[in-house]
């Protein structure tokens, strides 16, 4: 009676822990991951006749305007003093910043935003005031732009920060809950209070490491900024933070709850320590899911559901065969051992198709299909995963018909294979996080401003990769003049493949302003040129080059 009652509160504090991670996430969102700029004020390579009062950035989901950053840099790449950014009135997806009085002349914008998702993205863009000057928009951008991102160390330690806390939270949560299970001879030894102890320390390292990381990428700072309490205290305002620092209380309170009930044998299989620590392990785990790409899709409490379903379910297989594999010969030999074993095999029967189909879903969601896929780095990685997940399952069926076919002493390598590729998967899940699920347009757009007998061509070709691109000619006649040019053609070559001049279907847009399209089947620097017509029978050539990567 006492074991189903305290079962009983254990499950109820479970559903409360979920649902109030749900609540947490639960506000409305967008079905995308990491933020992409969609429209700004001005717009890029924008020619204007005055500065507008305000750099203006919309964005294609909710950001984390408190820890945004937009910076104006004039033509000799000094930086011009504009307001703190700030979120538009009613609108999170919008982040504006005033702008003083503008000298004519071409500027860049540099922006950084944290998005739904937890991940920090940056861009840049360049627009002239005026017509005078001949400064090229891209070289501009390249002086100005190195300051937008973090320094590579800063991502590669926040992958190893991820992947500590996926091990943690598998060995914490998964191994914890088979350990439990166990008779005290198995429970308590030596080898499973290391292992378990490690896990936890290293869900606790993750965790402090990923908070003060993810300060350091918001200011696109060094490892230095990382332990900076400023940078800590900027970041405790954010979504992203304050979950992350849920889940540091959930581990702390995990880690006692856990300490005090191994600490009293006399009262196990089930007591009180066992229902908390069951509803702070669901808290943590949903900690995840509330601060990840779960967090950016719409119904957003149904994907973090999902999400940390899948998570569980991996926590629980994975952490299970981590204890049989470490804990040597025990788990297959002692007849203590064997109904744990046992019962593990059933449990991964469960968890396996749940985590299968949950984690088919979630790829089929973030992706936007499957067609796509190998298009980033994102879905590359997935496939891998894939691959080796394929072969875990395959050994997995193996370990199940041995239990249910012979004895679990033949267990032993089987196991040991698994957890081994079980390693490697949460390495690549770890991987996964950090990178977006879709292409997309960081307002990279490959630009120029080319200026010849008075006359200026502004050129912006997006999204300046292999395929279809469009290109944005703006014509300012000299002296500044709005009299309409008489038309305008273009065309591009590449000259390292051989390949001959072929015309851009351009249109007129309006006065002096036109769009073409053109399909660029490989990568290297193309040649565009520029022909505009300016009187009848008065014509001048631009070119510039193009590089496709």
């Amino acid at each position: 009676m006492r074991r189903c009652a305290a079962t009983l509160v254990a499950a109820r504090a479970g559903v409360a822990v979920v649902l109030a991670a749900l609540a947490m996430a639960a506000s409305p969102g967008h079905a995308s991951a990491h933020a992409g700029l969609v429209a700004s004020i001005p717009a890029a390579s924008a020619t204007l006749d005055e500065a507008p009062s305000d750099i203006v950035l919309d964005f294609d989901e909710p950001v984390e305007a408190q820890i945004a950053s937009i910076e104006v840099f004039d033509a000799n790449a000094d930086r011009v003093i504009v307001g703190e950014p700030a979120a538009s009135q009613g609108d999170d997806s919008i982040v504006l910043a005033g702008l003083p009085s503008l000298d004519d002349g071409i500027y860049a914008v540099v922006w950084r935003v944290g998005s739904a998702d937890g991940h920090i993205v940056n861009g840049a863009f360049s627009f002239r005031i005026g017509t005078g000057g001949s400064i090229d928009a891209g070289d501009l951008l390249d002086q100005v732009s190195g300051g937008a991102s973090a320094s590579p160390a800063v991502g590669r330690a926040a992958n190893v920060a991820r992947l500590l806390g996926f091990v943690g939270l598998t060995v914490t949560v998964g191994a914890g809950m088979f350990a439990a299970m166990a008779a005290s001879v198995l429970a308590d030894s030596r080898t499973t209070r290391r292992l378990l102890a490690g896990g936890w320390l290293a869900l606790f390292v993750g965790t402090v490491a990923s908070y003060a990381l993810h300060g350091a990428s918001a200011v696109a700072g060094s490892l230095t900024d990382a332990v900076s309490p400023d940078v800590w205290q900027q970041i405790a305002s954010t979504r992203t933070g304050r979950m992350l620092m849920i889940r540091l209380v959930l581990v702390v309170a995990l880690g006692i709850v856990a300490w005090l009930g191994w600490r009293r044998p006399a009262v196990r299989p089930t007591n009180w320590w066992q229902a908390v620590a069951v509803a702070v392990a669901l808290g943590t785990v949903m900690s995840y899911p509330s601060a990840g790409h779960a967090s950016a899709q719409s119904p957003r409490s149904l994907w973090v559901l999902i999400d940390g379903v899948h998570l569980a379910g991996v926590a629980v297989w994975m952490g299970g065969l981590l204890l049989f594999a470490t804990g040597g010969a025990r788990w297959f030999t002692l007849g203590e051992g064997e109904p744990v074993v046992r019962r593990f095999s059933r449990v991964a029967t469960v968890a396996v198709p749940m985590i299968v189909v949950t984690g088919s879903a979630q790829a089929l969601q973030l992706a936007g299909g499957v067609q796509d896929l190998t298009d980033t780095s994102w879905g590359r990685t997935l496939l891998v995963k894939l691959a080796i997940v394929s072969v875990l399952v395959a050994i997995g069926a193996v370990s199940r018909w041995l239990v249910r076919n012979s004895s679990i002493v033949s267990l032993r390598r089987t196991v040991l294979a698994e957890a081994a590729l079980g390693l490697v998967v949460l390495g690549a899940a770890a991987s996964l996080v950090s990178l977006p699920p879709r292409p997309i347009d960081e307002g990279r757009i490959v630009s120029a401003s080319l200026a010849q007998a008075g006359v200026l061509v502004d050129v912006t070709l997006t999204p300046g990769r292999i395929g279809d691109n469009q290109v944005h000619l703006v014509i300012t006649p000299a002296g500044g003049s709005l009299t309409p040019v008489t038309n305008a053609t273009a065309r591009m070559d590449l000259p390292s493949r051989d390949i001959p001049a072929s015309p851009v279907t351009i249109r007129a847009d309006g006065a002096n302003h036109y769009t073409g399209d053109i399909t660029l089947p490989f990568s290297g620097d193309w040649t565009l040129d520029v022909i505009v017509e300016i009187t009848p029978g008065n014509t001048v050539l631009f070119s510039t080059t193009v590089p496709i990567p």
